[in-house]
């Protein structure tokens, strides 16, 4: 593994790497690769924005990525000639701080009126490091939790039972209200309501992963655009690819039908790479945390 002690080489080689991804970044948006960025997206739900995108420039067909003694663990061996790709990873340093307390995050004292001083692992920058793809190893075969989730989720009673269980886990976990009810429009599959965080489902529609995708559609505006938040008043174009491309990435990622994805709007984020960052950051944000949620109801 590369690591760049924090120096004037340090800061050089970050600054090109950096340059790489917005170059990566207007390349993406240039070529109307979006969706083959979302399907990468969905294959690295844990991952930052600037690791999809290192991925993405190296091995657009990445599906699985470990270092190579992380490999030889699973039992695998990296094919000799095979060139590594590079990603971040953080670096972390024990240090002394304060400690606050959990309720309302202000520093605790003791018995003496001093602060209470805790050694915590703190973030103090990032390093390169050498990974492969699965596609490059040899070894041990894999079992593939996602492959199977996805098989299961073909059978309809399993992706009905999915649904139900996301919706009941929203009303009773989060401030959202979710119901299905008879809209007036039957070409409207949902919507939000941000003054009261209502999501409401077409119960006209028949299809439950149509359903399904829906609700993490209109989910996706709760989380970005409910009534207190920074972005509740960008424009609308803007708001429902946001919203869309969290339930691609989403449903790519359990191996739903995402054909009848539509890029829209996004074509305008290429006018301003800062801006096109931000909101690439915040589809991720939300993609990987409603994954992580419908995983932890999976889990059985």
């Amino acid at each position: 593994m590369g690591y760049y002690k924090k120096s004037n080489d340090y800061e050089e080689k970050m600054s090109k790497v950096q340059k790489e991804v917005d170059q990566a970044i207007e390349c993406i948006f240039k070529n109307g690769e979006f969706q083959r960025y979302l399907e990468v997206v969905s294959k690295f739900p844990k991952y930052s924005l600037n690791n999809v995108l290192m991925i993405l420039s190296q091995k657009p067909n990445a599906t699985m990525v470990q270092g190579f003694n992380s490999w030889k663990e699973l039992g695998r061996q990296v094919q000799k000639g095979e060139k590594a790709l590079k990603i971040f990873a953080p670096t972390f340093k024990k240090m002394e701080v304060t400690r606050l307390s959990p309720e309302t995050q202000k520093p605790m004292i003791d018995s003496n009126g001093k602060n209470v001083i805790e050694k915590k692992d703190v973030l103090t920058g990032f390093r390169l490091v050498n990974v492969f793809d699965v596609s490059q190893t040899t070894g041990k075969e894999l079992f593939n939790l996602r492959d199977l989730v996805r098989d299961d989720l073909k059978e309809s009673h399993r992706i009905r039972e999915l649904y139900k269980k996301f919706k009941d886990h929203l009303n009773q976990n989060s401030r959202f209200d979710v119901k299905e009810e008879i809209l007036d429009d039957d070409g409207v599959r949902g919507y939000y309501r941000p003054t009261d965080d209502a999501i409401r489902i077409n119960a006209s529609v028949e299809n439950t992963s149509m359903k399904f995708k829906t609700l993490i559609h209109e989910y996706a505006h709760g989380l970005l655009h409910h009534k207190d938040s920074e972005m509740k008043d960008l424009p609308r174009g803007h708001k429902e690819a946001q919203a869309e491309a969290v339930a691609f990435v989403v449903s790519k990622y359990y191996g739903l039908d995402t054909t009848q994805y539509s890029a829209g709007y996004i074509a305008t984020w290429a006018k301003d790479i800062n801006l096109a960052k931000q909101a690439m950051q915040e589809i991720q944000k939300v993609a990987n945390q409603t994954i992580s949620e419908i995983d932890g109801l999976m889990k059985d």
